[in-house]
């Protein structure tokens, strides 16, 4: 029997020069990955060219939540305060939607649900400023690089609202589980979407808020070259299109598809100098990296970069993309002397899986989406031997060092105009052909060949307003104090008493709700059943929604619950419907959310100026606990 000594579980004694402390488990586990560093290509190259061994990798680290109750969002080997988010969410929600088989994706699933909504208990673990962001939808500058916590959290709650959508299809009607999914799906899948929060539009550019929505910077103070402050080891320039995601919606924050194309064609030629070291105060390597790409602001050598060129098949220009992944893989991945070969850290296989699919001629710009952006292949034939004696061909007979444009592209016979491949279309193995020419072509420019997007192409990215945070809702539960329940901080709570608590919201004027939060205190029991009810008139009350027989698996837990048909009201009420005793039912926060239009200058109700003469936001913390 294969054992471990566990460095994500409780210490069972104290450890000497010859024997560990730490508790004995059976099984098998996995240590020493930066999620930050590798989601965004080593884990998907796992799940298409290591099917065989992705599921025991997986497994592997999602004994960590088995064995300690949480996943490391930085292995080394146990749980570490390092780097931003809990990209393991988003990784492992990608290898099942490959296909990848035997993943232990209930436990998976469970600990990125954590991750995304429970209050972690240290630093250590989880995601940092929960307890605010769930509900402002943002991570406030006030946690060190709030922003960069904010981004990396929206393409993690991409892969959670993905993941539970699978399992919602996948859940038999008697899975008691079924409406968890599905309720899950529409809140994460929204909650992707709130990247909206943080572009400010009177600069043009993403950046960070205090917990009151006030930006970080006035545009006389601010400059997107700056490194640092609320941004992980890079700028707002390699800030500015960090919502693959959601490419149509970012699109349209940029004035549509030429608009984002223009500011693509900014960012690649706008030098790095390496000399605006902003909240660093001083020059870290990835600065002096980046400026030696000599590709504008791009840095190719910090993980942050890697999907940018592939973010103009999103703007209708894919043979931009096809031009600089192509110089990318010609010049940067040269080196002069034997075992050089990387523009920079080869942080747990980062670079040399974005060489592997990149010079095939696609990429993994949507993790947590099983399908791929098409590029421009590097070879004229490339062979990949997958799992199961299975082969993959890529042909580009006409290609060459000139030749880096795309003219057409066959899949299995089939001709291909979109820049997305699915995954389903390769994973068993099959052929592309791409006929290559020196000169851009049309292909792939239509405005359905673009990669997915959670936004509807050519429409606003819509993100949610909180009814009980509107001006003039008034929140009451029968003279109990109860304004913890609508202060967007879990870390104040409420106890009601009674056989039915009730808890009313009053609204200046009627708002449908689709969706609603509860969020369970650090004490106390949690409602188990209860009614959602609207009126108009305050008298006469019409079901919303109704649950019974709900628990909640952690404290400090925020849990979503949709609503099947929407319909206006002046008032609702939560009718806590379960025997709360003489110790009451607590609650730490409610939100009913409804839909709102996140692009328009000034329309998101945290979106705040101050004075010009504000001070530029506090400095990052110390890059020595920066690993990436």
């Amino acid at each position: 029997m294969i054992t471990y000594a566990s460095p994500t579980s409780p210490k069972d004694g104290v450890d000497t020069p010859t024997t560990t402390g730490s508790k004995i488990v059976a099984g098998q586990t996995y240590v020493n990955n930066g999620f930050w560093d590798t989601y965004r290509t080593v884990w998907p190259a796992y799940s298409l060219f290591a099917q065989d061994d992705a599921a025991d990798l997986v497994n592997g680290f999602v004994q960590q939540y088995k064995d300690g109750g949480w996943i490391s969002r930085w292995s080394s080997p146990g749980y570490a305060n390092l780097m931003v988010g809990t990209s393991s969410d988003v990784a492992f929600a990608d290898a099942y939607l490959k296909g990848i088989k035997g993943l232990d994706i209930q436990a998976a699933y469970d600990a990125a649900l954590k991750n995304a909504a429970v209050v972690p208990p240290s630093q250590n673990v989880g995601r940092k400023g929960l307890d605010l962001s769930t509900f402002n939808g943002y991570t406030a500058n006030t946690t060190g690089e709030g922003f960069s916590w904010s981004m990396d959290g929206y393409i993690n709650d991409f892969g959670i609202a993905n993941l539970s959508k699978a399992l919602y299809d996948a859940a038999k009607k008697s899975d008691p589980r079924k409406q968890e999914y599905l309720d899950n799906y529409e809140y994460f899948l929204n909650r992707a979407r709130n990247y909206v929060t943080l572009f400010d539009p009177a600069i043009g550019f993403f950046q960070g808020k205090d917990p009151d929505g006030v930006w970080g910077n006035s545009p006389s103070t601010f400059d997107p070259r700056d490194w640092g402050h609320d941004y992980t080891e890079t700028n707002a320039w390699n800030m500015a299109f960090s919502a693959p995601q959601d490419g149509a919606g970012l699109a349209a924050l940029y004035g549509g598809r030429d608009g984002l194309a223009k500011k693509l064609d900014e960012f690649f030629s706008t030098p790095e100098d390496a000399l605006h070291t902003g909240g660093y105060g001083g020059t870290i390597h990835e600065m002096l990296e980046a400026r030696d790409v000599r590709m504008g602001q791009y840095g190719h050598s910090n993980q942050p970069s890697h999907h940018i060129t592939y973010m103009y098949d999103f703007a209708g220009q894919p043979w931009k993309t096809q031009a600089l992944v192509r110089e990318v893989l010609s010049r940067l991945y040269l080196g002069s002397e034997i075992g050089q070969g990387y523009p920079s850290d080869e942080d747990n296989g980062e670079m040399s899986a974005w060489y592997l699919f990149s010079m095939l001629g696609f990429y993994p710009l949507q993790v947590g989406s099983p399908t791929y952006a098409i590029g421009s292949p590097l070879f004229t034939k490339a062979t990949v031997r997958l799992a199961g004696g299975k082969t993959l061909v890529i042909s580009a007979p006409g290609n060459s060092s000139k030749n880096v444009y795309v003219k057409s592209v066959r899949i299995n016979g089939k001709d291909w105009t979109s820049t997305a491949l699915p995954h389903s279309l390769i994973a068993e193995g099959g052929k592309i052909e791409f006929e290559m020419t020196d000169q851009p072509t049309k292909w792939g420019t239509g405005r359905n060949d673009a990669p997915p997007s959670i936004t509807t192409p050519g429409e606003d990215p819509m993100t949610w307003r909180d009814s009980t945070s509107d001006d003039g809702a008034v929140v009451s539960a029968g003279g109990v104090d109860v304004t913890a329940l609508t202060d967007n901080d879990s870390k104040t709570q409420v106890t009601l008493t009674g056989a039915t608590p009730t808890i009313t919201v009053a609204l200046q004027q009627g708002r449908p709700v689709g969706m609603y939060t509860l969020t369970s205190g650090a004490t106390g029991a949690a409602p188990s059943a209860w009614v959602l009810e609207g009126s108009n008139d305050g008298t006469t009350w019409s079901t919303v929604d109704r649950r019974t027989g709900e628990s909640w698996a952690w404290a400090s837990y925020t849990r979503s619950f949709s609503v099947a048909s929407p319909k206006a009201y002046t008032q609702y009420r939560l009718v806590l419907t379960q025997a709360a005793g003489t110790d009451g039912v607590t609650l730490s926060e409610i939100e009913l959310l409804g839909t709102l239009k996140g692009v328009e200058p000034g329309t998101h109700p945290s979106d705040k100026r101050v004075a010009e003469t504000m001070p530029s936001p506090t400095p990052s913390a110390s890059i020595d606990r920066n690993y990436g």
